[in-house]
């Protein structure tokens, strides 16, 4: 049975959070411009505090997810940092989102953050000898 390798793994993470980072970031930056004011008499929309949380750690997971695609340490070590502190960030918006899709969206963010931490921290295993 085939089994993961580590540079496969590492690709699968980049892809993920690739495609979380741009997610995270095209759809944050429209709403920054609404305002702080406006964004908290609206309601349905995260924090603004959040908002510019994600729109600063959606190019740096980019970044990461680059620097991890090409095996760089310093590209895993950016990834999971970048997957740690937006998990942490999108916690709380599954108990207390405003709304039941941003808690559905906050629920996916930080599984997909966490399938990231775990890809980028998967090893090679020994091959058996018999």
């Amino acid at each position: 049975m085939p089994r993961l390798s580590r540079a496969t793994a590492l690709k699968i993470a980049a892809a993920i959070a690739l495609v979380s980072g741009v997610v995270g970031f095209v759809s944050s930056v429209p709403l920054l411009w609404r305002g702080a004011e406006a964004i908290q008499q609206a309601g349905d929309t995260p924090p603004y505090s959040i908002l510019v949380l994600v729109s600063i750690l959606a190019p740096i997971q980019i970044i990461g997810a680059v620097g991890a695609w090409r095996t760089q340490r310093w590209g895993v070590v950016l990834l999971l940092l970048a997957a740690a502190v937006d998990m942490l960030s999108g916690a709380p918006g599954i108990l207390f989102g405003p709304t039941l899709p941003l808690r559905l969206s906050s629920a996916v963010g930080v599984l997909l953050d966490a399938a990231v931490i775990i890809l980028c921290l998967w090893r090679d295993r020994p091959m058996a000898v018999s």
